[in-house]
């Protein structure tokens, strides 16, 4: 992944999510580097996997069926004695057996196994990477380990990244170090699981010293239907809200507070400013921005002829332009052309989509559809829009959802 520009979706993805996914009024977009505590351990560490067939037959044969040699299990499961013998040393191997008198004899682990009917594997000494924020040492979720899809910017290149037009990157600071009892709590969480440890863990220790890196996020103000102020959060791996991190920003003091001085260093007229000096350049000026009906974002509203061929891409209208923290709508009252549209997302969508989910892609047509302001349009309905307007190739694709 780009360093310099972490991030494989625009800003504006993160606001439509915000505020028609999750049903909130964005008011501000920041971009943050969120301090995290890289630290590396030490432990004995239990990880379950699933069983190979024949591992899990013999083992049961020898704890439920009193079957103790080779020779009586191989009759038993009607197999090759050699192919038996191969699959019981492998046993012993990952101490699920010892030998015992001319048989052999479960272990603890190989007891347990057999219970859960999970294989537990043991590693002695094993050393491993946990990352913890460094605000109140909270762990971070397994998704946070996948390197393909999330970057950890060590501290020494956080003045590489850049944002494009959209907000500038905050650097956060870590005002103390991890808490000296997180990695034990951590060890004890039966949800542990999630945050990328294995089913136990002993002797958990931290080997040299924690490193600092930064996590890159785009964070979402905005009011909640009841009027509250939230945060919601957006990693690298897709523009969807992580609640584990939205929850962390709202109730970190440090990190509200440095978005609180963000916008009180901006004028109360800037962001009306920059959305008219944005159809300025495009010679659209006559065209002001106003606060849409229900006192959400301010939009640009454009008539139908500045979308399409010459225009604007038609897929602009009801996006949203991003300008530092501050953004507005594209807008345009024709109904048709909202209709046109929507169906110019939903055949971008769906070309992009390997699989055709009938479910994925009537939730996406349905908050599109909210997002344009078309009312409730369903599979059965959109394909006949498409037909209505030419869209053969879309409308084949939508009988082939409907008919599934």
């Amino acid at each position: 992944m780009n360093r310099t520009a972490p991030f494989s979706f625009p800003e504006q993805r993160v606001l439509e999510d915000a505020a028609f996914a999750r049903g909130v009024v964005p008011t501000r977009i920041f971009a943050l580097l969120l301090p995290v505590w890289s630290v590396t351990i030490q432990a004995d560490i239990t990880e379950a996997e699933d069983y190979e067939l024949i591992d899990r037959f013999l083992a049961r044969g020898i704890a439920e069926g009193g079957l103790r040699t080779t020779a009586e299990l191989a009759a038993f499961y009607a197999l090759e004695p050699e192919l038996v013998d191969r699959a019981l040393r492998a046993l012993v191997a990952i101490q699920h057996l010892v030998p015992s008198g001319d048989g052999w004899e479960l272990t603890p682990i190989g007891l347990a196994s057999v219970r859960d009917r999970k294989k537990y594997i043991v590693t002695r000494e094993d050393r491993r990477m946990l990352y913890f924020a460094a605000f109140g040492s909270q762990p971070l979720a397994r998704q946070y380990y996948d390197t393909r899809k999330i970057t950890l910017i060590p501290a020494a290149r956080t003045d590489e990244i850049r944002s494009g037009g959209g907000p500038l990157f905050h650097v956060l600071f870590p005002t103390r170090g991890l808490d000296g009892r997180a990695l034990e709590a951590l060890a004890a969480n039966p949800d542990r699981d999630r945050f990328n440890l294995p089913e136990r863990i002993e002797r958990p220790r931290r080997l040299g010293s924690d490193e600092l890196v930064h996590l890159p996020l785009y964070v979402v103000r905005g009011r909640t239907s009841r009027g509250g102020r939230c945060h919601l959060a957006y990693n690298q791996a897709a523009a969807e809200a992580d609640p584990d991190m939205s929850d962390l920003i709202d109730r970190t003091p440090e990190i509200v507070t440095v978005l609180d001085a963000e916008v009180a260093s901006v004028r109360h007229d800037d962001d009306a400013k920059r959305a008219r000096d944005w159809p300025d350049k495009r010679g659209l000026g006559e065209h002001r921005p106003e606060r849409a009906p229900s006192g959400g974002s301010l939009r640009v509203r454009l008539p139908a002829s500045r979308f399409g061929k010459d225009g604007l891409p038609v897929d602009r209208v009801g996006t949203f332009v991003v300008q530092g923290n501050g953004f507005f709508q594209l807008w345009c009252t024709d109904a048709a052309m909202r209709r046109r549209a929507l169906l110019a997302r939903v055949n971008n969508i769906m070309a992009r989509w390997s699989t055709m989910d009938r479910d994925a892609i009537a939730g996406r047509v349905d908050r599109i559809a909210r997002q344009l302001e078309l009312g409730s349009i369903d599979l059965a309905e959109l394909r006949d829009i498409a037909r209505a307007n030419d869209h053969g190739a879309l409308s084949a694709q939508l009988d082939r959802v409907l008919s599934a």
